[in-house]
């Protein structure tokens, strides 16, 4: 095994991502809060054009 100095150990960087969990946490959220707006706007249009609104009794 070759012995690494500790002027190379200290030169080592890792996770060379500038994407964190978070950042892509939170993209997803926005993506499923759109899709699911998206489909709640659809069935609000589709229910109005069919006249099928539910009566308030």
């Amino acid at each position: 095994m070759t012995e690494m100095k500790k002027e190379e150990l200290v030169k080592i960087q890792g996770g060379d991502s500038s994407v964190s969990g978070p950042i892509i946490s939170a993209i997803v959220n926005v993506i499923k809060l759109i899709q699911e707006a998206g489909y709640e706007l659809g069935s609000g249009i589709r229910r109005i054009a069919e006249d099928d609104l539910c009566p308030l009794k």
